[in-house]
């Protein structure tokens, strides 16, 4: 898949629900780190680059924050809106609908530092952490817990028309 982000320049400006921010504000965390959604979740990621509109359909489950629950001190599994939506995205974009792997990685970095705050080299050691292996991108094998999630998933990148005379 083409890369459509770039790397030097990237920013987040914003996000917007346009359905759902109580399912994913209601989230608790549980044991088994398996969230189902009972509802839709549906927004838009402003970049300075174009926007990403995503959406779940009802039923849709991720597991947010992947990874051992060892470094939940540093990068919580559900923590903040702003986190929680970092990590949906991440994990949406993960499905490989529409944007490549490393501009799903690029993006959640740019997410972590722009929207929940996070210091620069927290954020890039992150995305490194999720560049690692490729195995969890493109679409579950048939047993992977998320193939349920298959055609429950929305994304689309509209890039930014920069338009000069």
């Amino acid at each position: 898949m083409k890369r459509r982000l770039h790397e030097y320049g990237l920013r987040v400006l914003d996000f917007e629900f346009i359905q759902g921010r109580e399912i994913l504000e209601g989230l608790k965390l549980n044991k088994a780190r398996r969230y189902p959604f009972g509802g839709v979740v549906e927004g838009r990621i402003y970049t300075n680059q174009g926007t990403l509109y995503f959406k779940t359909e009802l039923g849709f489950e991720c597991d947010m924050r992947s990874g051992p629950k060892l470094v939940d001190w540093y990068v919580p599994n559900l923590g903040t809106l702003e986190e929680r939506i970092a990590w949906l995205v991440h994990d949406l974009n993960g499905y490989g609908l529409d944007l490549s792997f490393e501009d799903t990685n690029l993006l959640l970095f740019a997410m972590l530092r722009d929207l929940a705050k996070y210091r620069y080299p927290k954020a890039k050691l992150v995305q490194l952490a999720v560049s690692i292996s490729k195995s969890w991108y493109g679409e579950p094998k048939p047993g992977d817990w998320c193939i349920k999630n298959v055609g429950k998933v929305t994304t689309k990148w509209e890039p930014k028309c920069l338009v000069s005379f």
